[in-house]
């Protein structure tokens, strides 16, 4: 549910088993609970509710740690905690059911659906949005502002007019059913078609057709009141309580559960459908859940998928788990079940710590694997010469899930694909390589992944000729081939921008001593001739630090960000500032004044390079919209 500013794990996540030498995986249950309440204590997080089962019988149900601190209360089976986007999948039940009853088509369009609801779509006259592109988010929406994120109501928001608050979000980026991109308008749009449908509100439907049936007896879209046993989230470090959040568009990450509902839900997912003998979705429905007919990734022959809020993805170890994840401020979830071993989980934390979370992830999913026969790992084959000859270079992402900072994404992103006789590497900027092994011709997986997660495809239509499709980790990818002309232009800009901001502050600081040492001495400082251009660079930096500085303060809050204050407001400023100031660079590049000594002269120089520098780096920033980004609107 989380934007991917904040540092939080973004509302899906893959967790690859602990290969290291040292791990083992928990025998027992009370082995599995002890290594759990290390990882609580070891993280500082509070508290965890957590739901294990295998073939229909609830191995686990039950709190561990603590649902809120001073004063301390135990987490128990009872304890409600926040799952985030794990919410969403009711949206697709609940869209799946109406299909069989023939109330709805998942291949409706929305503008039939929504007569009159506002989205743009270029390509509405041959590839219009769908139902189906927004559970799968391929609809190529932009994911909702920081201003969305930030508004907690608690009156509470009807489901239209959360819709209302961001509608210049939804705008196709590129052709609907091609590219993924996580988007939580999609579900809260599917959910008014529902309501619209069947004629009640949204939490009605679900309470009468999930809820109830499935046993869920205490889960909750709205805040609980004081006499329900709920647990406090807090931030990373798991002492700084976090408000309660009203969602603003509840079906796509409000819900609060305890570890007893979710066990009931995980029941009736292994069930493939059933519960207590009673079919509710037959199992095609469910594993419909996990695969997606919309995305390229799909369509080339990835089983590894995002599809009807469901993902699956492939861990180091060969289990394709199928999932989904969620992320409050404040609090993280994780439902994850395999459905031919009929096993499965669900864990609620409450606190917005990645590392607990992807610990006891793998612990839990060790002990659910520990006696399962290990899958068959495909055999990997030889690469393709063709593939090879085709598609190695230089390629980034190009599916932002928010467009205001995609200005950053294409640079971080910024990789090499190489080959060899046995594989194919992509080697990022900056971070490790990553190697993959053949499946065919097109198609690779990493070391230990039971299947394919990615794969090369042509996608000339959407001006990508040479593209890659992954699947992992970070969910859905989508990258697109550069020229080296382009990505090292890229790359020498950016180191020449940094050095820039380097030499700008070590200019004053030797100024600085300078003048320091002089007035020491009792010496008269000679005026440079470089100084006042030297002192705009300074600020041009100081600038962008404080824009920088400021959104690394307010990311760990969504009201800060999101609403309109001081802080907010003075990120917005330090921007434009910037960009003057770097804009004035120019002009005063021009006039600096020529110098009578060799150093003066290269003083001279070296500030021309870098105000030019600066003004490039707000060239490249205004045209991607990040100088004028005003967080709050």
């Amino acid at each position: 549910m989380f934007p991917a500013l904040l540092v939080t794990l973004a509302s899906a996540a893959l967790f690859a088993a602990d290969t290291s030498p040292k791990f083992v995986a928990p025998k027992t249950l009370a082995e599995l609970e002890a290594r759990i309440k290390q990882v609580l204590d070891s993280t500082k997080t509070p508290g965890v509710g957590l739901a294990i089962v295998r073939h229909d019988s609830v191995l686990y149900a039950g709190g561990i740690g603590l649902a809120r601190r001073a004063p301390d209360v135990n987490a128990t089976a009872a304890t409600l905690f926040r799952i985030g986007s794990t919410s969403k999948q009711f949206v697709a039940l609940t869209a799946l059911a109406l299909e069989r009853e023939g109330k709805l088509s998942l291949n409706d369009p929305l503008s039939k659906r929504l007569p009159g609801f506002y989205f743009a779509n270029p390509w509405e006259a041959t590839d219009p949005v769908r139902i189906v592109h927004l559970l799968e988010h391929t609809a190529g929406f932009d994911d909702n502002s920081l201003q969305s994120y930030a508004n907690s109501d608690p009156t509470p928001l009807t489901l239209a007019a959360g819709l209302a608050i961001d509608s210049a979000t939804r705008v196709s980026r590129w052709r609907p059913g091609t590219r993924f991109s996580y988007c939580n308008t999609g579900p809260a749009i599917v959910a008014r078609i529902i309501e619209i449908i069947e004629g009640k509100p949204f939490e009605q439907v679900i309470q009468e057709r999930w809820f109830t049936p499935l046993g869920m007896r205490t889960a909750t879209y709205l805040k609980p009141d004081s006499t329900q046993p709920a647990a406090v989230l807090y931030r990373a470090d798991g002492s700084t309580p976090v408000p309660y959040w009203h969602v603003f568009m509840r079906p796509a990450g409000s819900i609060n559960a305890s570890a007893l509902d979710m066990a009931q839900l995980v029941r009736f997912l292994t069930g493939h459908g059933t519960i207590n003998g009673t079919a509710l979705l037959p199992p095609e429905s469910i594993d419909r859940m996990g695969r997606s007919a919309t995305s390229l990734a799909s369509r080339a022959g990835l089983e590894v998928s995002y599809g009807l809020h469901h993902y699956r993805t492939t861990d180091s170890t060969g289990f394709t788990w199928t999932s989904h994840g969620g992320s409050v401020e404040g609090g993280l979830s994780d439902l994850s079940f395999l459905p031919k071993e009929q096993v499965g989980y669900a864990f609620q934390i409450n606190a917005g710590n990645g590392k607990a979370y992807r610990q006891i992830a793998t612990l839990v999913r060790a002990f659910l694997t520990a006696e399962l026969p290990a899958p068959v790992v495909p055999v990997a084959m030889t690469v393709n010469a063709g593939t090879r000859a085709a598609f190695a270079g230089w390629y980034h992402t190009d599916n932002p899930r928010q467009q205001h900072l995609y200005f950053l994404e294409r640079l971080a992103s910024l990789s090499r694909v190489t080959f060899s006789d046995t594989g194919m590497t992509i080697a990022p900027l900056l971070s490790a390589a990553e190697r993959f092994v053949p499946v065919d011709s097109t198609r690779y997986r990493s070391k230990g992944e039971g299947t394919a997660t990615l794969v090369f495809v042509r996608d000339a239509e959407n001006d990508r000729p040479f593209g890659i499709e992954t699947v992992g980790a970070s969910l859905g990818q989508s990258w697109e081939r550069v020229s080296g002309a382009q990505a090292w232009t890229n790359i020498v800009l950016t180191l020449c921008w940094i050095v820039a901001l380097v030499l700008s502050l070590a200019a004053a600081l030797f100024g600085g001593v300078r003048w320091l040492v002089r007035k020491a001495r009792k010496r008269e400082t000679p005026a440079a001739a470089a100084r006042s251009a030297w002192t705009l660079a300074l600020g041009i930096t100081l600038a962008l630090l404080l824009k920088v500085g400021l959104l690394a303060v307010a990311s760990d809050s969504l009201g800060t960000l999101g609403t309109f204050n001081a802080v907010s407001c003075l990120i917005w400023v330090s921007g434009l500032f910037f960009a003057l100031l770097a804009a004035y660079g120019i002009a005063a590049a021009v006039r600096v004044r020529a110098a009578n000594t060799t150093w003066g002269r290269i003083s001279g120089v070296t500030v021309r390079a870098v105000l030019v520098a600066h003004a490039i780096a707000a060239a490249y920033l205004a045209y991607w919209g990040a100088i004028t980004w005003r967080t709050w609107a």
